[in-house]
């Protein structure tokens, strides 16, 4: 997994359609017009992991995914990779997203062996104006993961391999905040996963592809 991600191609190539855009055509003048938009070069610097290890019954990699706490202020709901903003005791990106890992999930990168593989394209998520680095990393067995209790409602292992599945993505219509947007979406069991998450899932569905990992 290391060298394919050493050896892929940067910028990574993903489908535009995982950019999630407008579906309507704002009025001048309109509430959303009147405020500038966020900049990525005063965006906050934030990490994801991206942890892979083999499912329990042996039909392949997974990767522990969260479903956000219906009841917090911010993307409830949503499902997403564990992740958030940079601490200032962080060494750098990797260990925001095993910190982030453990405080969501209860990941203990020690006891379960987790490796840092690499890294993703970084993404800017302009709703949040978070700069978004995507930390790949693996484990040889599956880790104890617990959600934690107010934030995460639960945790859904992702089979890599629906990554590549007929069907599994979607084009579909999305409402954040003010906005309604549009953008492709990976669907697995009940879940809908979008926006820097399915872009994150995407390139590293690419990255293996390039390194023909299929």
């Amino acid at each position: 997994m290391r060298e394919a991600l050493d050896r892929a191609t940067h910028p990574i190539s993903v489908d535009a359609r995982f950019s999630p855009r407008e579906a309507t055509q704002r009025s001048p003048g309109s509430d959303t017009d009147r405020s500038a938009p966020p900049s990525a070069a005063d965006a906050r610097p934030a990490a994801t992991l991206l942890l892979l290890y083999p499912a329990a019954d042996g039909s392949g990699l997974v990767a522990p995914l969260t479903v956000r706490h219906g009841a917090l202020r911010a993307h409830a709901g949503e499902v997403s990779l564990p992740g958030g903003a940079v601490d200032p005791g962080d060494a750098d990106r990797s260990a925001t997203a095993l910190r982030e890992a453990a405080e969501e999930v209860g990941l203990d990168a020690a006891v379960a062996g987790v490796r840092v593989a690499g890294l993703l394209d970084p993404i800017w998520i302009p709703v949040s104006n978070y700069e978004l680095l995507p930390v790949v990393a693996t484990t040889a067995v599956a880790p104890a993961l617990v959600p934690q209790a107010g934030e995460v409602e639960a945790i859904v292992e992702l089979p890599i391999a629906r990554l590549f599945e007929d069907g599994a993505i979607r084009e579909e219509l999305f409402e954040v905040r003010e906005w309604r947007l549009r953008a492709a979406a990976y669907r697995h069991a009940d879940l809908r996963i979008w926006g820097a998450t399915a872009r994150t899932l995407a390139m590293f569905a690419a990255v293996l592809e390039e390194a023909d990992l299929l």
